[in-house]
């Protein structure tokens, strides 16, 4: 049973786990809120379970109705081995894990900003995760300053192994022809977040289409109210193209010239940064953890100080001075990184390894 907060980010990150554990005779469920991508899993052969969750609620009651209701589905489903990932689902979904007697695997995607920044609301998350991978049979991290931080806080760990983050399909996103076109195209791609870089995202795009009106610059992914009037101001300014939820982000990145990711969120590895250069698409973003890893400065794309929107700016004014040889080849370079530090089957087979290591320890299997 796989357990996370989004299914989208199940769908597009954990299809190959799935496809693998499919192949293998294995049945697989995946437990998480709805949000329309579940059908795909379902005529897969994949039982699905709505889950009542919200990611980034701080209501304490809330959280003890998940770890009720995550109780409830390992004891009617009675998996053999739960897969946590994300913080929320990590912390209650391990917790209940462990509760009910099932061995269980939990990924540290990130720490989020909650924890990053500090304080009680940090400590009391810290407290929970401690007890939550305590039991787990393996935790696989994706940064190795996650690692520190969980060693540092003294946190009991029966197992760890770094993983080159979620990794990504080489064949979902393959390398595609780099535009010839000099109507330059960058994306942000992320849930709209001020902790992502979106205002700096937004505020290079100013100073560049002054210098460039040739430029689009295209905003995607879902955002909450709070920055849905700043987007609409910004797009009648003509500055970004906000486009929301998309299921498909390839055929963006197909159109694109760079993927821009200002981020200082406490990131595990930026998907979409993997899913770019896997693309042959330069990257522009910062050098902090889940992010500085997916690129060579001045080889796969450019490394940009966090929350400096003038930087962002700079660096984007210094690519679009690349000739168009040096920019296809800056993605060719990114692609083949990819190919050697990120395939997707490195984290698959990981998996594979340690849930075939549960399996075989456990003599009589729950299904």
């Amino acid at each position: 049973m796989i357990v996370g907060t989004n299914m989208m980010s199940i769908y597009n990150h954990r299809l190959e786990l799935i496809k693998q554990l499919l192949s293998l005779k294995h049945s697989v469920s995946v437990a998480t809120p709805f949000s329309g991508e579940e059908q795909n899993l379902i005529n897969m052969g994949v039982n699905c379970i709505d889950v009542r969750l919200e990611t980034r609620g701080k209501n304490p009651f809330h959280d003890l109705i998940l770890l009720k209701d995550l109780i409830n589905i390992f004891k009617n489903e009675r998996p053999d081995v739960v897969l946590t990932f994300y913080t929320k689902t990590n912390i209650y979904g391990g917790l209940a894990a462990r509760i009910c007697g099932i061995p269980y695997i939990e990924n540290i995607t990130g720490v989020g900003s909650a924890i990053a920044n500090g304080g009680l609301m940090a400590r009391l998350m810290m407290t929970l995760y401690s007890q939550a991978v305590r039991k787990a049979h393996i935790v696989f991290f994706q940064n190795t300053q996650n690692q520190s931080l969980f060693h540092s806080k003294n946190i009991r760990m029966k197992k760890v192994l770094l993983l080159p983050g979620s990794g990504v399909s080489l064949e979902r996103f393959s390398l595609v022809p780099y535009p010839s076109s000099d109507n330059y195209n960058f994306l942000f791609i992320s849930r709209v977040l001020k902790e992502k870089g979106i205002e700096e995202f937004v505020e290079a795009a100013r100073i560049i289409r002054k210098e460039y009106p040739q430029t689009t610059f295209h905003v995607i992914g879902p955002y909450d109210k709070e920055y849905a009037e700043y987007l609409m101001n910004a797009e009648e300014d003509g500055i970004v193209k906000v486009h929301g939820k998309i299921f498909n982000v390839g055929d963006f990145i197909r159109e694109s010239h760079c993927t821009v990711f200002p981020s200082y969120y406490a990131e595990g590895m930026a998907n979409v940064l993997l899913e770019s250069a896997a693309s042959g698409r330069p990257i522009i973003t910062t050098n902090l953890p889940g992010c500085g890893e997916t690129v060579d400065d001045g080889v796969t794309g450019y490394i940009v100080n966090p929350r400096d929107a003038y930087d962002v700016a700079e660096k984007i004014r210094k690519f679009i001075s690349l000739s168009h040889k040096e920019k296809e080849a800056m993605g060719l370079a990114g692609r083949k990184k990819m190919e050697r530090q990120f395939d997707r089957r490195i984290v698959v087979d990981a998996y594979i390894a340690e849930i075939n290591q549960i399996l075989s320890d456990s003599p009589h299997p729950t299904t």
